[in-house]
């Protein structure tokens, strides 16, 4: 059990390594091939893409791993189920960007050039909704090999269109750049697709049969215990990240400050600090990944010790993986963002960032530990909470620092997020005896 554990977390960290380095290379790309305002429309319309991908996926991929990864449940019956509700919030989702994209750039996000780019999101949604099953499948069987082949694929084959395409059409607007760049995460995850359902028709055979064959196989209500909690949750979040480059343009402009200058700061902070941030973080969703079947056995099976101790241990390994980056970030910072985007704007910001930001590292055992748990209406509540807070937070600090309270808000977040966890897991785990 231990080798096998541990041999999949080296084909997992290794595989999300590269994935990771090839995804880093695209936002590199992209930094080079668009200006700085391309970037910043980019940055601009991708909180709308979260919105839309949480609200078609509705965590039905997540759903999909929880229980595929649970001895009880049928594989057919979690596949099927998964599919048919994915297909019928994909379709909405796809109608609603096609009708309300030019509202939504022209009154929400106040910029005319990005209504191209919300449209290129519309072959994308239904794609990542088909590869979040099939891939989560692969996660709940710990079928870590192919899966990591699939990323690799995705993130290849992304790269490759964004770079052919943008010099072959780099007269073009900048407007229809930014649509390419968008349009090339929909190939990489067709690409994913093609060969992770390649491989599965060898083990899983899904066929289409009459309407009482897919009633039979319909779980739908086990299905939405697990996704409806998760859903709300990441759609506070999503919806917090839809609602913050607004309400950011909405009070600065009153301020007499450039609608350019505060999307352009706001690029700066969210798309490369925060960005730069996060990158490490691969090796927190290779630990999640490993975490939370092992934690699902320790409950089912009622082994409290082994429970305490995994718990325990992963919390530890999450703090040790962060202190590295903590370091390179704060003492070689400016040469990091350099590497990264070409620019050292935004050092400052990195810089005392860096040390908090380890909250983000240690979130992730505790979250695991409460999902394995079944916890879902207290991290619901801990959403609801972290949201209001930053919500209220983001309109107090905002006319006094400007977009740098994008940042102060985030570490506010983390923080109380981490405590009330923290706060949690303690209850259920180490004070029940």
């Amino acid at each position: 059990m231990k080798r096998k554990l541990i041999n999949s977390f080296i084909i997992l960290s290794g595989s999300t390594l590269i994935t990771k380095v090839f995804s880093v290379l695209n936002r590199m790309l992209l930094s080079r091939l668009l200006n700085e305002q391309g970037m910043a429309l980019y940055i601009l319309v991708i909180p709308t893409l979260s919105l839309c991908i949480t609200l078609a996926q509705f965590s039905i991929p997540s759903a999909v791993f929880r229980l595929v990864s649970h001895p009880k449940y049928n594989n057919k019956k979690v596949i099927i189920s998964a599919i048919l509700i994915c297909i019928t919030s994909c379709f909405l989702i796809m109608l609603s960007i096609l009708f309300f994209s030019k509202i939504i750039a022209h009154d929400f996000l106040r910029q005319d050039l990005a209504y191209l780019p919300l449209l290129s999101m519309l072959p994308f949604i239904p794609l990542v909704g088909i590869s979040g099953i099939i891939k989560n499948y692969y996660l709940g069987k710990e079928d870590v090999w192919r899966l990591s082949v699939a990323q690799l694929l995705e993130e290849g084959s992304r790269i490759i269109f964004t770079y052919f395409m943008i010099h072959q059409f780099s007269y073009l607007n900048i407007s229809y750049l930014v649509a390419i760049a968008i349009i090339a995460m929909s190939v990489g995850e067709l690409c994913s697709i093609v060969y992770l359902y390649w491989k599965l028709d060898r083990k899983v055979h899904i066929q289409f049969h009459p309407i009482n064959y897919f009633q039979e196989n319909f779980i739908f209500k086990d299905m939405m215990n697990i996704a409806l909690p998760l859903t709300g949750s990441r759609l506070l979040h999503t919806c917090y990240n839809f609602i913050e480059p607004i309400v950011l343009v909405t009070i600065l402009s009153r301020l007499s400050i450039n609608e350019s200058d505060i999307h352009l700061q706001y690029a700066i902070i969210n798309g490369y600090v925060i960005s730069l941030l996060v990158t490490p973080t691969f090796f927190n969703n290779v630990i999640l990944r490993l975490l939370l079947p092992i934690l699902n056995k320790d409950i089912a099976y009622h082994h409290q010790y082994q429970l305490r101790k995994h718990v325990l241990i992963g919390v530890i390994v999450c703090f040790f993986i962060s202190l590295p980056f903590t370091l390179l970030f704060y003492f070689w910072g400016d040469h990091c963002l350099y590497i990264m985007y070409n620019t050292t704007n935004g050092y400052n910001y990195l810089k005392y960032m860096s040390i908090p930001f380890t909250l983000f590292y240690l979130q992730t055992p505790l979250s695991a530990t409460l999902q394995a748990l079944n916890k879902n209406k207290e991290m619901f509540m801990m959403s609801i909470l972290e949201v209001f807070v930053e919500l209220v937070c983001l309109f107090i600090l905002t006319p006094r620092y400007g977009v740098l309270s994008v940042a102060m808000v985030m570490l506010i977040g983390l923080f109380l997020t981490l405590v009330l966890s923290a706060f949690h897991v303690y209850q259920y785990v180490y004070k029940n005896k």
